[in-house]
């Protein structure tokens, strides 16, 4: 093989292998920021969802002591129970469906990051 063949083969590969490492380089600084802020907004939903759980067990106790301040037949005791037990068991659901929610858009954040 002649001295300018090799060349000419060997200078877009020798400009390949320089580039390369810049052009392929994972930014592991932005990487790691894009994690701790999702990992952030992460636990920032939680801690709102705690929050919610806490306010409405709070809402639905008061709501108890209030209603046992009154006279009530053995029945109606039983209703006010039941009652009380399928907010109770609503609410659980609906902040168990923001929790799915909250995760669903953070894996969604991160896909999206990474596609």
């Amino acid at each position: 093989m002649k001295l300018t063949k090799a060349v000419i083969l060997a200078v877009p590969f020798a400009g390949f292998l320089f580039t390369a490492p810049i052009a392929f380089a994972h930014d592991s600084e932005g990487h790691e920021a894009v994690h701790e802020e999702l990992n952030a907004e992460h636990g920032m939903g939680h801690e709102d969802l705690n929050a919610q759980h806490d306010q409405t067990h709070e809402a639905l106790d008061a709501a108890h002591e209030e209603a046992h301040e009154h006279y009530m037949t053995p029945r109606q005791h039983r209703r006010l129970h039941r009652q009380m037990r399928a907010a109770h068991e609503n609410a659980h659901e609906n902040l168990n469906a923001e929790h799915e929610n909250l995760h669903q858009g953070l894996n969604a954040e991160h896909e999206e990051y990474h596609e």
